[in-house]
């Protein structure tokens, strides 16, 4: 008769290591398909913009080789044509339309009533598939509905394709369309870990710790402001640099820092972090290393929070027209025609006319 024997007693079974939430974050495909460097982030937006150009112009050669196409322009506006398809549509430009339309993302959500999951899932979404592709690829304006439904769908939120489509007053098919061009930019890996979860458990643990050194209304106040920093955080690179409760401890911090400094000290250090290192002990010393190193990160953390990359409305236009005038060259020349026509008709206006009374 066989007889189990138990596991020995170094068994990982008998291992007091507990799993934590960053152990599982770490192990995610949040972590090891979408965490870049600044520096690797940058060259990644830049390789794209550079082959999105090159692209152009071969296009453009293609356009002005074809006599059908240049039988009626003149050499000005052949030159100004080439001088435009030359400027390109830079890394930093295809970024600040791409943040532009995020929150028109978050904005639509709004509108629809969403909950807060879907919201940052959908602007995750839309933000991911720009590290993949260029706005020329696909202008983000035919992307924010397929981001907002297919984010309904990773978040449990069920709403049929023909209700949505009703509700956003956009034809079924146009928001189908790209959802696979979306699944393949974000590597076919919809789970998304947020921002909200570690701020409950901060809320939490914060009146643990600072219990009857904090009112709960006014905490619940720093909640809610932190919640709503933390949904624009979405229109920033900070999630691909940082973990999730390391950029809601930067947006705690920054609604209140004397009562996050307070909570951090009693949390990671129990003594005054102003103490001599010569006057510590050795666990101290551990605990005062890892505090250090927990608000670099904040710190810089906060530096990315405080990125505002949304371009003002006159550069929106002027980028946006750009990637109109890349899919068609002839709404550049028509563009460039009437405003010649508009200077010629104002130098042949009467100087009368043209003074303001």
């Amino acid at each position: 008769m066989s007889t189990i024997k138990p596991a020995p007693k170094t068994s990982p079974l008998y291992s007091n290591q507990r799993i934590t939430d960053d152990d599982i974050y770490r192990n995610s495909s949040q972590f090891t398909k979408w965490s870049f460097t600044k520096d690797g982030l940058q060259k990644s937006r830049e390789n794209i913009a550079e082959s999105t150009k090159d692209r152009y112009t071969t296009k453009l050669q293609d356009f002005l080789s074809n006599e059908e196409n240049t039988k009626e322009l003149t050499d000005d506006e052949t030159q100004a044509l080439k001088y435009e398809f030359n400027l390109g549509i830079s890394a930093t430009e295809q970024l600040q339309i791409v943040t532009l339309y995020t929150q028109k993302v978050q904005a639509f959500c709004t509108k629809l009533k969403l909950p807060t999951e879907v919201t940052a899932t959908a602007m995750s979404f839309f933000k991911k598939f720009y590290i993949s592709f260029s706005v020329l690829d696909l202008h983000p304006k035919n992307l924010i509905f397929t981001c907002i439904f297919l984010a309904c769908k990773s978040e449990n939120h069920f709403i049929s394709a023909d209700t949505f489509a009703s509700k956003v007053k956009q034809a079924k098919e146009s928001i189908l369309d790209g959802e696979f061009m979306l699944l393949q930019s974000l590597k076919f890996s919809l789970m998304v870990h947020h921002v909200f979860k570690p701020l409950h458990g901060f809320y939490l643990d914060i009146q643990s710790v600072l219990s009857g050194k904090v009112d709960k209304n006014y905490l619940g106040t720093v909640y809610e402001n932190s919640k709503k920093r933390l949904m624009n955080s979405y229109l920033t690179d900070a999630l691909y640099h940082f973990s999730p409760p390391h950029i809601t401890l930067s947006s705690l911090l920054m609604e209140d820092e004397q009562l996050m400094m307070k909570y951090l000290e009693l949390k990671f250090l129990g003594f005054d972090p102003n103490t001599p290192i010569d006057k510590l002990n050795d666990s101290q010393k551990i605990s005062k290393e890892m505090y250090d190193k927990l608000l670099n990160s904040i710190n810089l953390c906060k530096e990315e929070l405080q990125k505002n990359m949304i371009p003002n409305r006159e550069s929106a236009w002027k980028i946006d027209a750009r990637i109109h005038y890349y899919s068609d060259p002839m709404t550049f020349i028509k563009r460039y025609r009437a405003q010649k026509a508009k200077e010629t008709e104002n130098s042949t206006e009467p100087d009368a006319k043209r003074q303001k009374v």
